[in-house]
């Protein structure tokens, strides 16, 4: 029903130092830069009189999990997630969406000095774990504006989850998001049977590696933790994580993620048929923030829909569509102009006539020559 995620959306107050993170120390590519057009801030529901410039960045151009910056003006003070430093006023088992994720090359620790350098805080030491037959050694660090940013190592990962070579570069495009799930039947309903996404991984962390999950998480220990990861096979990219802390799930970040606010806003995905999407959404009982709306002046023609999902997420769901030229636009105003055109026919009819029978003007001639 849907792609893998191609965008995860960041709001920023600053994009230069946003892109000093991104493109110059991770070294992803600028693939388009400049103002977000009209028609999409109205689709987003951005407040009458707000601009806002961007910045879509890829792994060398992959087209699956790129990552876009938007910088709104006026600056917007709300924060998606804030659960991390001295001013804490969300648990990170709060329900909503958490961490942008990224893979780096063994041995990690060279990204994580590189990125302390450039002066953001990790939350956590690197920590290798495992789950099933999955290694994975991951740390996570405060982005801009608070941001979660995970970054690991697939020490063996399955082609179900890491691209062949990746990372093809100091850092991989975003392989997977994160977010919090408070229900885990009703998010299997959205994921799986919404969306039509493949469960690539649900089980629970083993008891033996429970401590460093809870360490790598900020959870107390012993605190249960169950991973159920979503994908499109046979693409690597773009995957949701939904974890789930069973009795030590918090509060829900109600109407927090969403365009305008600071952190990680928005995940795009693509539809083979919005429309279709669209009813399916209504029938789980999804909020549409806004129902599919034909967006024509960001580059080729798409429309877009925005819902909201089972743990606050809110989802940006695009089609491509195929929009007629002029000389091909709506038959009806064809018709109307052939019905307006009969008078006129009527009223050339005696030209037509004088044309077929010139015998008029031969007969002036003729006097001409005798007089």
């Amino acid at each position: 029903m849907v792609s893998a995620m191609r965008l995860a959306t960041v709001g920023v107050t600053n994009m230069k130092q946003a892109l000093s993170l991104f493109r110059d120390i991770m070294q992803l590519k600028v693939e388009r830069a400049g103002p977000v057009p009209q028609s999409l801030l109205n689709a987003w529901r951005i407040a009458p009189g707000t601009k806002a410039n961007m910045a879509v960045l890829s792994c060398k151009g992959y087209p699956i999990g790129q990552l876009r910056l938007v910088e709104f003006t006026p600056t917007p003070t709300q924060k998606v997630r804030l659960d991390f430093g001295a001013i804490n006023a969300d648990s990170g088992t709060d329900v909503g969406p958490k961490a942008i994720d990224f893979y780096v090359a063994d041995p990690i620790l060279p990204s994580v000095r590189k990125i302390e350098m450039a002066g953001y805080k990790f939350r956590s030491q690197p920590v290798k774990h495992q789950i099933g037959d999955t290694i994975s050694e991951e740390c996570l660090f405060s982005g801009p504006d608070g941001v979660p940013v995970l970054i690991m190592v697939g020490h063996r990962h399955f082609p179900t989850s890491m691209r062949a070579g990746s990372p093809d570069g100091p850092f991989s495009e975003i392989p997977t998001i994160s977010v919090v799930a408070g229900d885990l039947t009703r998010t299997r309903a959205f994921y799986s049977g919404v969306l039509g996404l493949k469960a690539v991984g649900d089980a629970e962390t083993p008891e033996a590696y429970r401590s460093q999950v809870n360490n790598l998480t900020g959870t107390p220990d012993g605190t249960r933790i169950h991973f159920l990861l979503y994908g499109d096979p046979p693409e690597a990219s773009g995957k949701i994580l939904c974890v789930h802390f069973f009795n030590r799930t918090g509060k829900r970040l109600v109407g927090r993620m969403k365009p305008g606010h600071l952190g990680f806003s928005l995940l795009t995905h693509d539809a083979k048929n919005l429309d279709e999407l669209h009813q399916k959404l209504r029938v789980y009982g999804s909020e549409i923030v806004t129902p599919p709306t034909l967006i024509t002046d960001d580059g080729m023609p798409y429309k877009t829909m925005l819902a909201k999902g089972p743990n606050e997420e809110m989802f940006e769901f695009t089609q491509r569509v195929s929009v007629p030229s002029k000389g091909q636009l709506a038959p009806v105003k064809a018709k109307a102009a052939k019905s307006k055109a009969k008078p006129a026919k009527k009223k050339a009819k005696p030209a037509a006539q004088k044309k077929s029978a010139p015998k008029k003007p031969a007969k002036k001639k003729t006097a001409k020559k005798k007089r």
